[in-house]
């Protein structure tokens, strides 16, 4: 079990930069919890502080982060310079990485809608740009010819009374400023605030029902009825016959 237990703390070491400090100024007394020999923890003490175990906590960091940027590029830039104090936080409450990435993004946006509704992160923007992109996200992860082919089936085998739900390849997203010119800023790095969107409620439908993904305005009241269904709320005739019309429900 030593060399195990000592591969698992080189691990632990380069995922936690706290625990080399702690090496560091504590010494030995720190791997107490790991099966080492008494050479392996001599190797341990010596490579908390040589300048590749700094190397290896930052290649670590950016391999966590990559996927993360490279699917919310919106909701990093709004973080800004907050990014590092954000990132350090998330990793403290997570310094271990769940099997594959989906687990991560979901673990992140949990962190940070939990931050904004404590008041640590203040952008105005910031939660519907995620939100957005994450809708975008989860939507991108399923095999869109399939899941078209089977919502085809279901309709086809769908009985009159059948009841509704959310065509699984759509998604709604809010805007508290005109939608389209935010995005536009977003993809220019522009620096917040973007005054020059139009301030009000707007709605967009994230659509990838067809071969491109497409993003469309949509009627507040579509928007509401939508994800009423997808909370799995019953809709009155007249709120989804919209949904229908348009697509965005099918029958179960």
């Amino acid at each position: 079990m030593s060399l195990v237990a000592f591969q698992r703390a080189i691990c632990d070491m380069a995922a936690r930069p706290a625990l080399c400090r702690r090496l560091l100024d504590e010494g030995a007394v720190v791997l107490a919890g790991y099966d080492l020999t008494p050479i392996e923890v001599q190797r341990l003490l010596s490579a908390a502080d040589q300048r590749g175990m700094r190397m290896n906590c930052m290649l670590y960091r950016n391999g966590r982060l990559s996927p993360l940027v490279s699917q919310l590029p919106g909701t990093f830039h709004l973080l800004g310079f907050g990014l590092r104090e954000v990132a350090e936080a998330f990793w403290v409450e997570n310094p271990k990485v769940p099997r594959g990435v989906p687990g991560e993004m979901r673990r992140f946006a949990a962190f940070l809608r939990r931050r904004m509704a404590q008041g640590a992160l203040r952008e105005p923007l910031l939660g519907e740009v995620l939100d957005w992109e994450m809708e975008t996200y989860e939507l991108a992860l399923l095999p869109p010819e399939r899941t078209r082919a089977s919502v085809a089936e279901a309709a086809e085998r769908a009985r009159p009374d059948a009841p509704l739900r959310p065509h699984p390849l759509v998604g709604v997203a809010r805007f508290s400023r005109e939608p389209f010119a935010v995005v536009r800023a977003l993809a220019e790095k522009r620096p917040p605030p973007y005054d020059h969107a139009q301030p009000g409620e707007y709605h967009v439908l994230v659509d990838f029902r067809g071969v491109q993904r497409a993003l469309t305005p949509l009627d507040a009241s579509v928007a509401a009825a939508f994800r009423a269904l997808r909370a799995g709320e019953s809709l009155a005739p007249e709120s989804a016959a919209p949904l229908v019309e348009q697509g965005l429900a099918v029958a179960a």
